[in-house]
C-alpha cells in the first residue's frame, strides 16, 4: 500500500549532533522511488531541512542518518517492496557530486591504484568510516570500520552492506564484468534479507564475522586494466589532494573534540607514543603535560582511555595481516610484553589476540 504524503510531524533537531556530508543525498531519493519509498516524509521526520539538502553542501545528523537507514528499510517492508534497501541504496550510487573520485577510479592501472581513492572517499562522504587494504597469502581484503565505535554491529550493518554493494558494483565495471570477489564477511547477524543479501554478492557471505569485509584474489589488485588513462588520472588526484587539504576535518569540526582528534591522529600516525607516557604526547602536540592532563579532564577524556581506543583499533587492524607476529604487534603498541597486550586485548574484545586471528584468517 502508499505511503501517505502526509508528512509526520518533525523531529526534535539536537544542534550539537555530530553531522556529516550528505553529498549522497539524491542517491537516497532514487533509491527510495525504486523502493517505492516516500522519503520526503522520512526526511520531514527526522527534522531534516529539505531547502538545506543541496549535495555539495548538505550536512545531516549522524544520528539522523542512521535513523533514517532503518526507516527507509521498513517503508520499503510496508510499502510491500520485494528489494532490501542498502543493496538498492549501494547498487545505484553514482559519483554525481565527486566527479574527480569517479575519474580518478575509472582512469586507474590497476585495482590497486583505484583503492587510493578508498582513503579520499570517507572525508568526502562520511569521515566516520574508514577502509583498510591488507593482503593474506593468496587473498587481499578490504575491510570497513568506524572511527567512533560507540554503536553495536547491527546499527552499521545496512551501511556496511550498501557501502560493499558499491564497491563491487566499480570493481565489476573496471573489471569489464568479471565477478571481483570471492567472499564476503559482516559482522552482523543474518537478519530477514540474508538471503537478499547473500544472493546479491553472489559468493560465500560469512555472518557474525570479527570484521566486515571483501575478501578477493590478491592477483586482481595489479591486473593491468583497460581503461587507462595516466594524464587524466594524476589531474584528478592532484584536484583531490587540494580540496581535501582545503577541508577542516569533519570529525574535529562536528561532535569530537579538536584535541582528541589531534591525539587520536597523533598515536595513529606515530603508534610509538602509545608506550611513551603523556609527556612524550603533550610534547608531540606542543604541550605542557599538566596542561594537555586539564584540558583532557575538562573534555571528560583522559590519556589512557584514548590510548586504549586507538590501540585496540590498531591491534585489529594489524592482528588481521598475518605476517606480522604477535609480538612484533605488541611492541608497536608500546606494550611491555606480550601477555600484557593478550590481557589488555582480551578485556577490550572478550578473546585473546591468536583467537582474534584465527577468526579472522577463517571465519573472516
Amino acid at each position: 500500500m502508499p505511503q501517505s504524503k502526509t508528512p509526520p510531524p518533525a523531529a526534535p533537531v539536537t544542534d550539537t549532533a555530530p553531522a556529516v556530508p550528505f553529498v549522497t543525498v539524491t542517491n537516497w531519493v532514487r533509491a527510495a522511488r525504486l523502493c517505492g519509498i516516500d522519503i520526503e516524509a522520512l526526511f520531514h521526520a527526522e527534522g531534516i531541512d529539505m531547502r538545506q539538502l543541496h549535495p555539495e553542501t548538505a550536512m545531516v545528523r549522524r544520528d539522523a542518518i542512521q535513523r533514517l537507514m532503518h526507516a527507509c528499510m521498513r517503508a520499503a517492508r510496508e510499502a510491500g517492496s520485494p528489494q532490501h534497501f542498502p543493496l538498492v541504496l549501494g547498487e545505484t550510487f553514482a559519483f554525481e557530486y565527486l566527479s574527480d573520485v569517479e575519474t580518478f577510479i575509472t582512469t586507474s592501472a590497476t585495482l590497486r591504484d583505484a583503492a587510493q581513492a578508498l582513503e579520499w572517499i570517507p572525508p568526502l562522504v562520511n569521515p566516520y568510516i574508514v577502509f583498510t587494504l591488507a593482503e593474506h597469502g593468496h587473498e587481499a581484503r578490504i575491510a570497513l570500520r568506524y572511527r567512533l565505535d560507540d554503536a553495536p554491529a547491527e546499527e552499521g550493518a545496512p551501511f556496511a552492506e550498501a557501502i560493499f554493494a558499491t564497491i563491487v558494483k566499480f570493481s565489476r565495471i573496471l573489471l569489464a564484468g568479471d565477478t571481483p570477489i570471492g567472499r564476503v564477511t559482516l559482522r552482523h547477524p543474518p537478519h530477514d534479507h540474508a538471503h537478499d543479501v547473500e544472493a546479491h554478492f553472489g559468493v560465500p557471505v560469512t555472518w557474525g564475522a570479527p570484521l566486515d569485509a571483501l575478501w578477493f584474489d590478491r592477483n586482481l589488485l595489479d591486473r593491468p586494466l583497460r581503461g587507462a588513462f595516466p594524464v587524466l588520472h594524476e589531474q584528478a588526484a592532484q584536484r583531490l589532494a587540494r580540496k581535501l587539504a582545503e577541508r577542516p576535518d569533519p570529525l574535529s569540526a562536528q561532535g569530537v573534540p579538536p584535541l582528541v582528534a589531534q591525539i587520536e591522529q597523533a598515536f595513529t600516525d606515530k603508534p610509538r607514543l602509545l608506550g611513551l607516557g603523556v609527556d612524550a604526547l603533550a610534547e608531540e602536540l606542543g604541550l605542557h603535560a599538566r596542561t594537555l592532563q586539564r584540558r583532557l579532564k575538562e573534555l571528560g577524556e583522559s590519556h589512557s582511555a584514548i590510548q586504549a581506543r586507538v590501540r585496540y583499533r590498531l591491534a585489529q587492524a594489524w592482528l588481521s595481516q598475518p605476517e606480522l607476529r604477535i609480538e612484533d604487534i605488541s611492541d608497536r603498541l608500546g606494550f611491555t610484553d606480550r601477555r600484557s597486550f593478550t590481557q589488555a586485548f582480551a578485556r577490550w574484545s572478550g578473546m585473546t589476540p591468536s583467537a582474534f586471528r584465527r577468526a579472522s584468517s577463517t571465519a573472516g
